[in-house]
């Protein structure tokens, strides 16, 4: 049961950072290389299904990253001790996405392409720069689920 649950929880987990390193990296740049009614019309319905599915894909990958650090106990040394980070790096790219990222992405998702208000391009601009940062942590954390879960002998110490 292990090893499928350990392999469920990489494949969560690394999708959501690989989703979130592709909007970063290759979606929203190219957002800006279109005029701004166009920009509008993608990044509405873009920030309005996503925020829908993230809070769910991130609660998900939360349990199971915490999961996983329960079944390679313990949590004070060896690969528990990189799940439980992991975790925790998990749950504070939650807490910052819930204060800093969804109030704008709230607000972009309710624009109206047509007549968008004052502020927008620069509410898209600050999000990119808030999400890079979620990116950074994200891919911390996924790399310290990977050693937690293969990189660390179960009876090595640190």
């Amino acid at each position: 049961m292990t090893v499928a649950y350990d392999i469920a929880t990489t494949a969560i987990v690394g999708l959501m950072a690989g989703n979130e390193l592709a909007v970063a990296v290759f979606v929203h740049p190219q957002l800006y290389k279109v005029d701004d009614r166009t920009h509008t019309k993608i990044a509405a319905p873009l920030a309005s299904i996503l925020g829908k599915a993230m809070p769910l894909w991130y609660g998900l990958a939360l349990v199971l990253i915490l999961g996983a650090a329960s079944e390679h106990r313990p949590i004070s040394s060896g690969p528990g001790l990189f799940l439980l980070l992991a975790g925790g790096l998990w749950a504070v790219t939650i807490l910052f996405t819930i204060a800093m990222l969804v109030p704008i992405n709230n607000r972009i998702a309710k624009i109206d392409p047509e007549h968008p208000y004052d502020c927008w391009l620069q509410d898209r601009r600050r999000w990119d720069r808030l999400h890079q940062a979620r990116v950074v942590l994200l891919i911390m954390a996924f790399l310290l689920l990977l050693t937690g879960l293969f990189g660390i002998p179960a009876n090595a110490t640190i």
